[in-house]
């Protein structure tokens, strides 16, 4: 990517990758459009009324006007005004979508500028809700909100642009995610799985975004399945020099496998800087309930700003699972008291729970699996199977307890 000194410099360039009509340059010529890139820093380009005549005489009929609405974009967001820069920017894309992606009816190779054009849509957006103007109505809905809809109206392209789809489709997953509206990318997720050989097509940094953020749907779904199928193929196909990428993903993939009653390693919690986790799989692991609502509060506000604080409280179930196994061995018996359950939750200093609430945690880990028997209410006592009482996790935990 060349340096661009001034304004002159800046329109040669353009105007030679656009001209190439190349997705490779596309991909450079979107740069260009950007307001995240180093040219954002020039202030020949921070204009608010760009000289048409002599933007026409570098670029063809539509980047002149595209470029005009850039240049007024940078200088909004020079002067601080994010409100006007997003609403200068909707017009871009706008002219973009009606001028070149409607138009070009059999050509695609302009892709890269309009994914790049609907990320920093999205992303001023979020930069004018943090700094919004005081003339703005209180009961407007966010400019972040108000991206998803001009991002979605992108997604349904025609055939030669189809490939465009997986792209956008992240680009939503961002929105919804933050605005808690997931169930409006269902025909968009349809779509995608129902592509066929077109899903061939897409770049695999696509996929494996992709595939993050349906994991974290279908965690928040309780489909524990989809979830781990989901976040592993992320976690496996994300370059290994992607280490926050990594990262990002096994802060979801970890409690998802917790769940399956795989625990993750000292190994891989110390390569990815996660060792808030250790306590967690240690006190699963051992049935230690103490312990575990310790490590919980020692890094709740670690696992509320990942969002997945909600979701580690709920492995208090397979902890009390582990403990009442380990019960069940020490006692060698297929009939277990309820009462010696209750016994080891007050040696471990668990004092809130009582005898009709352990009657509850033994019915619910039955119904849910995890314990193959039943209670003997008559004599108070857990009967559990002869063969496999405590079957592994994973070929029962399809779903999260809730």
């Amino acid at each position: 990517m060349v340096m661009i000194a001034n304004q002159r410099d800046y329109l040669q360039n353009l105007a030679s990758l656009v001209s190439a009509e190349d997705w490779d340059a596309a991909h450079d010529a979107a740069k260009l459009l950007s307001a995240r890139e180093d040219h954002a820093e020039c202030e020949e380009l921070q204009q608010k009324e760009a000289n048409a005549l002599a933007l026409r005489r570098e670029l063809d009929v539509p980047f002149d006007g595209l470029v005009a609405l850039h240049m007024r974009v940078l200088y909004y967001m020079s002067v601080g005004s994010y409100e006007d820069a997003y609403k200068t920017h909707t017009q871009l894309v706008q002219v973009f979508i009606k001028e070149v992606l409607q138009r070009r009816k059999d050509e695609n190779w302009f892709l890269p500028i309009c994914f790049r054009l609907c990320s920093d849509l999205r992303l001023l957006a979020k930069a004018a809700d943090l700094k919004p103007s005081r003339t703005r109505p209180p009961e407007q809905s966010s400019y972040y909100e108000q991206s998803a809809s001009g991002i979605m109206d992108r997604a349904s392209v025609d055939q030669s642009k189809k490939v465009a789809i997986l792209n956008l489709t992240n680009q939503l997953f961002r929105i919804y995610f933050r605005i808690n509206k997931l169930n409006l990318l269902k025909p968009l997720i349809r779509a995608i799985e129902n592509s066929g050989t077109l899903y061939q097509m897409f770049s695999m940094s696509e996929k494996v975004t992709y595939k993050y953020y349906i994991g974290r749907k279908a965690m928040f779904d309780s489909d524990l399945t989809t979830a781990e199928q989901a976040l592993s193929y992320a976690f496996r196909n994300c370059p290994s020099d992607c280490a926050r990428n990594k990262r990002l993903i096994l802060m979801y993939l970890i409690p998802v496998k917790m769940f399956l009653g795989h625990m993750p390693s000292e190994r891989l919690l110390e390569m990815y800087n996660l060792m808030q986790f250790s306590d967690v799989a240690r006190s699963v692991r051992e049935g230690n309930l103490l312990r575990l609502d310790k490590t919980l509060a020692d890094h709740e506000h670690f696992f509320i700003a990942c969002g997945i604080f909600l979701m580690l409280e709920k492995v208090r179930i397979i902890t009390y699972r582990t403990l009442f196994k380990k019960v069940a061995k020490i006692l060698g018996t297929h009939q277990v008291p309820l009462e010696a359950f209750l016994i080891s939750l007050r040696f471990l200093n668990v004092d809130d729970v009582d005898a009709d609430e352990v009657a509850c945690i033994v019915a619910n880990l039955i119904y849910q699996g995890k314990i193959k028997g039943y209670i003997s209410h008559q004599h108070q006592k857990l009967v559990i199977s002869k063969q496999n009482p405590f079957p592994a996790l994973s070929s029962v935990s399809s779903a999260v307890a809730t």
